[in-house]
């Protein structure tokens, strides 16, 4: 069985290449010995069996099918790649984090008022106001927004796995002394409430950050919707989890259980994540490689951390792709921040449910979210796969689509006096949006500029978080006669707001990679080769090497095709191919058969096919 990993092209140059093919037939050997098969992990160096010459030449640059070879690039020992296991595990870091946010809220309803514990009615143990409950909910956002763009830089400067763990950790120790905060005073818990909201902060730009050494390019919506798959799914769990816990158990014990998720996880996350795949030992060397060689420049100088001068934040403050994921993430957090804080009041005061049905119903459309993002990312990964169209329009289809739906749903909301027809469309709302999430503003940093993608989403979320502050005083306002008519205009206000943010998207978007993102040129004047991927140090070579003079039926124009016409005697030409071959090679290879000491050990070599001299000057799948 053959597995073509690329297309031989014609550039001529000193490369790491994987061979042309992956045999796992032996009797491939026999029928070719010409071409050795064997792991394109591993170099190639071996005599031919047909001529007994020793002729080799530098691995000329392929181009490579990366959605194929992804195919073979994973595990072969375990039940999944690795770069999905470390999407699985920041999803579940996310559901804790997310089952942190919501337990507050439905722990202080046991907090403030008299409450039932088994057959015994238990007094509050807090004469709190509603003005001292809402200061305490508010002061989380207090200390998130001041850290959503720190939390981007960090992740650049230090390993973004390690910032993403500690900030869970952080978070979960916070929650386990809130019960105790709460006994000493409300100013002493509305201070802890700040320095959760400042560890949570730095946890969603950091992800990214992990994101960006572990995606393929061509995998990324999947993995992100993997990923923020989490936090939907620990609003939907989490919120009926503490209920049973509070009730049964007590309040206390709902923010000690997530305290000990927390602690667990982090354990398992530091155990188990690395910085990146080549720091992995349990990452296959077939998965490890895939992924450096897919992720290009960006992944060989991933391990130089930019510093603060090094960071473009001029042209990132200025580019407009990234005011089109600021002005998309604020509108959509809008919608979401509304549904979080604001659905159990709107069914209890425009329809007159009890608080069970409207705790019920409120988590109905996160249910439809988090079953759609995986299946849109994929969506979104297979048309860019296929090249149905480029990632630029992919991003504009999946945005467009799922926020207008979205929008549309509010609007309809907005008219609607039926409860079903309510909690049906911000059902199909919240799962349009997964569209979104999945494949569109959400995973647009990672394309612009994997670099500073963690940077990107800490700015968005900074400025998304201003959603959060604002939208609770707009219904509040709004909403002063808790009429189902004054409802309505939230709802259309807030279908409004999304069809702005439709509108700069298209029009400001992109899923290229923006210029700024590159690495800045070295201020010790030192040369970075100009070609992506040479592995040899050319101050190095011989200055015969840094520019190889073939024959002129050898080169080609860079396009596959022969630059000047072949000769038309075949044996002449094969004669001079192999003549020419054995001059070049006589200068790089000693007389022991090594490499000469200014080749880089990880330069892999092919040998010249007896038969064809001319393999390089047209494309060939082997």
């Amino acid at each position: 069985m053959e597995f073509p990993v690329a297309a031989f092209h014609s550039a001529y140059s000193y490369q790491r290449m994987a061979p042309n093919r992956i045999s796992l037939d032996p009797k491939d050997n026999e029928k070719d010995s010409s071409f050795l098969p064997a792991s394109w992990t591993n170099k190639l160096w071996s005599s031919s069996e047909t001529d007994g010459s020793t002729n080799f030449c530098p691995c000329p640059k392929v181009k490579v099918l990366w959605d194929r070879l992804g195919e073979a690039a994973t595990c072969k020992s375990g039940f999944m790649p690795k770069r999905y296991i470390v999407a699985v595990l920041a999803c579940i870091g996310f559901m804790i984090q997310y089952g942190i946010r919501t337990n507050l809220g439905i722990a202080v309803v046991d907090m403030v008022n008299n409450h039932t514990l088994g057959d015994l009615e238990v007094p509050a143990p807090f004469h709190w106001s509603q003005l001292t409950v809402g200061i305490i909910h508010g002061s989380f956002f207090w200390g998130f927004l001041l850290t959503k763009v720190l939390g981007g830089y960090l992740a650049v400067r230090f390993p973004a796995n390690r910032v993403f763990g500690a900030s869970v950790l952080c978070s979960a120790c916070l929650h386990m002394v809130v019960p105790v905060a709460a006994d000493l005073h409300y100013g002493v818990l509305i201070f802890v409430r700040i320095l959760q909201g400042l560890s949570e902060g730095m946890t969603f730009p950091s992800s990214y950050g992990v994101l960006s050494k572990w995606a393929p390019p061509l995998e990324r919506s999947r993995l992100t919707s993997i990923m923020v798959t989490g936090q939907y799914a620990g609003i939907l769990f989490g919120m009926p989890l503490s209920g049973v816990v509070t009730e049964y158990a007590g309040w206390p014990y709902a923010f000690y259980m997530y305290g000990a998720f927390g602690i667990t996880w982090s354990v398992i996350w530091a155990l188990c994540v690395w910085e990146s795949p080549s720091k992995d030992p349990t990452v296959s060397e077939e998965e490890c490689l895939f992924i450096e060689k897919s992720l290009g420049e960006f992944y060989q100088s991933s391990n130089q951390q930019s510093t603060a001068q090094e960071t473009p934040w001029r042209d990132i403050l200025t580019s407009p792709p990234v005011y089109a994921i600021l002005i998309t993430d604020t509108a959509f957090k809008w919608t979401l921040y509304l549904l979080l804080t604001n659905s159990p009041s709107y069914y209890m005061q425009a329809f007159d449910m009890q608080v069970e049905a409207s705790g019920l119903i409120t988590g109905m459309p996160f249910l439809f979210l988090a079953l759609c993002l995986p299946i849109a990312g994929s969506v979104g990964d297979w048309m860019r796969t296929k090249e149905v169209m480029s990632t630029t329009n992919v991003r504009r289809l999946f945005n467009t689509v799922g926020l207008s739906l979205q929008a549309l749903c509010f609007l309809i909301i907005g008219c609607t006096n039926s409860s079903v027809a309510s909690m049906t469309l911000l059902s199909i709302g919240m799962a349009s949006a997964g569209l979104t999430l999945s494949s569109g503003y959400n995973v647009n940093a990672l394309d612009i500029s994997p670099r500073y993608a963690s940077i990107i989403m800490g700015l968005s979320g900074a400025i998304a978080t201003l959603s959060g502050i604002l939208c609770p005083i707009v219904v509040g306002t709004i909403t002063v006669d808790k009429t189902a008519k004054q409802w309505g205009y939230v709802f259309i206000i807030s279908a409004v707001i999304l069809i702005i943010s439709v509108v700069f998207y298209f029009f400001l978007a992109s899923g290229e990679t923006q210029p700024w993102s590159n690495p800045k040129p070295r201020s010790d004047g030192a040369d970075d080769d100009d070609e992506e991927d040479v592995f040899v140090k050319k101050s190095k070579l011989p200055e015969w090497a840094k520019k190889p003079k073939m024959p002129d039926w050898f080169r080609t124009a860079g396009d596959g095709k022969p630059s000047s016409p072949e000769p038309q005697d075949e044996a002449a030409g094969k004669d001079a191919g192999r003549k020419a071959t054995d001059k070049l090679m006589a200068r790089s290879v000693v007389d022991d058969g090594s490499p000469i000491d200014w080749v880089d050990e990880s330069v892999n070599f092919v040998q010249i096919d007896p038969e064809n001299p001319y393999m390089y000057n047209t494309e060939r799948d082997f």
